[in-house]
């Protein structure tokens, strides 16, 4: 069930972003005062001690006796983010697991979706799993899955997801279709899919008897039957070449047109249903093993058949929560689907899923490698760390999945183009004269990397930091820039979040 995104969490904290911590090194007592008040360095500082840690137990259910190797994770380290990942050269393809959890920077990872792990041509060895990163579809599926909020929280749900595309024309009515699922092949022999893809994919679709639209900054830029590249500020929608495709779908997309796709998920649970964005990240495989505290399986209900799963003892691998909240993440030798449930249990795991077992269990954590896979493996779930506390951003309630903030020499920097695009503003950056405008009600800024002067409707202000391009996106100091858009800021301790509110 997914929860509320604040349940249980502190209420926001209005503070100066740019000096409080050069506040607390004032003097003892002052320091004593704020750390009561707010919390928030010795938490962080802890954290990064003790956050990801590798544990092993040996545990008798039933004459038998297990061995268990876990990863124990605290979801609030604001240094840490979870998230699955998919082999080097995009899905479909697979990877040895120790370069997948160097290559990502991992500093803990299981083995996540099952694959088509016996599928001869390496390149479409596909997940049969959910997939979500940052709130966006990595890769669609029906099935249970183990969730990370945006609350920093956990939690299990069956989710069935779905992209809902409009199609915006000149001079006519909106046009809408929904896509079967992302980054999915169902086959040549399946005419009717209409699939979307993006770069987690690879960097071509190349499916024969398909119509390929290219979609580049919402736009549709190209349609064609021939192959085409992935664009990296983009998409491709592949349609299938049935009559009811080629009747209606393809006729309606013209080069230039506007597309939005909004995904969503339904949880089979409760029938909630909302916007994918509620979800950070997710990775979906099953049966489910635990819920609150009690055995929960039920193989009908999750879609297995195989006597691998519903009844014979094999490796397995799992994902869960214990009782203080902390993502479980871990291996156990030869068990079933039912001794593995109870194993848990007595482990001290409330909730719990079964992930792809076999030869593809895997392991990895603080730089080595736990429990060694037998095979090339799809997909991986994974920690990542990084070297600062990465900072959560919400504008007006919409969480900014797809970017996070940094702190710079005491000021928090953050991406603007998320903040900009959740308000509606415009923005338009001129490439020669590195030169970034932005405009929005009454107010006009322009900024220049490097530069700590900004204009703000002619008028010189001064910048705590100059705005800085990482990974092709601009950053800029929080405070001062979205101020001057009229913003109200609102600081979340436990969550590392800063929360904007634009009228």
């Amino acid at each position: 069930m997914i929860k509320s995104l604040t349940k249980g969490r502190s209420a926001l904290m209005h503070i100066p972003f740019a000096s409080f911590r050069s506040r607390l090194t004032a003097g003892a007592a002052l320091l004593g005062c704020l750390l009561a008040a707010y919390s928030l360095l010795p938490a962080t500082a802890a954290a990064r001690a003790n956050s990801v840690q590798n544990l092993s137990k040996s545990i008798s259910y039933n004459g038998k006796t297990y061995a268990v190797k876990y990863v124990a994770v605290d979801l609030t380290d604001p240094y840490l983010r979870v998230k699955p990942v998919t082999a080097e050269d995009g899905i479909g393809h697979v990877e040895d697991f120790s370069s997948m959890m160097a290559r990502n920077h991992a500093v803990a990872g299981v083995n996540g979706a099952f694959f088509d792990s016996y599928e001869k041509d390496d390149s479409r060895r596909y997940p049969n799993g959910l997939l979500v990163s940052s709130g966006e579809p990595v890769h669609s599926g029906i099935n249970s899955s183990f969730l990370v909020l945006p609350d920093k929280t956990a939690a299990l749900a069956t989710l069935k997801t779905s992209q809902d595309v409009t199609v915006l024309h000149s001079g006519a009515s909106p046009y809408t279709f929904t896509a079967w699922g992302v980054n999915k092949y169902y086959g040549e022999s399946v005419i009717d899919q209409v699939v979307w893809y993006t770069r987690d994919f690879g960097t071509r679709v190349d499916f024969p008897n398909t119509t390929k639209v290219v979609i580049r900054e919402h736009r549709i830029t190209e349609i064609t039957q021939a192959g085409v590249t992935i664009p990296e500020d983009g998409y491709v929608c592949m349609v299938g070449n049935s009559t009811n495709n080629k009747t209606y779908i393809v006729p309606s997309l013209h080069i230039g047109d506007t597309i939005n796709i909004k995904p969503t998920y339904t949880d089979s649970d409760t029938g909630v249903s909302g916007p994918l964005g509620a979800i950070d990240a997710a990775v979906g495989a099953g049966p489910r093993l635990l819920k609150d505290g009690a055995v929960d399986i039920d193989f009908a209900r999750d879609g297995f058949t195989d006597p691998k799963i519903t009844t014979q003892a094999n490796g397995r691998s799992f994902v869960g929560i214990d009782a203080s909240g902390r993502m479980v993440i871990g291996t156990m030798s030869s068990a079933t689907i039912r001794d593995m449930a109870q194993v848990l249990l007595k482990l001290g795991l409330t909730d719990a899923m079964n992930l792809d077992g076999g030869a593809s269990s895997a392991l990895y954590a603080n730089g080595s490698v736990l429990t060694a896979p037998g095979r090339l493996l799809s997909n991986a779930w994974i920690v990542e760390k990084s070297d600062t506390p990465q900072i959560q951003i919400a504008v007006n309630g919409s969480f900014v999945h797809e970017f996070r903030g940094y702190l710079q020499h005491e000021t928090t920097m953050v991406p603007l183009r998320g903040i900009l695009e959740r308000i509606g503003a415009e923005f338009a950056w001129n490439g020669d004269t590195r030169t970034l405008t932005v405009a929005y009600n009454s107010n006009q800024l322009t900024l220049h990397p490097g530069d700590s002067t900004m204009l703000h409707n002619g008028r010189g202000v001064a910048l705590p930091e100059a705005p800085t391009i990482v990974d092709g996106h601009i950053y800029l100091p929080l405070r001062t820039v979205t101020e001057a858009l009229g913003a109200q800021i609102a600081w979340d301790p436990e969550l590392y979040r800063a929360s904007l509110a634009i009228p």
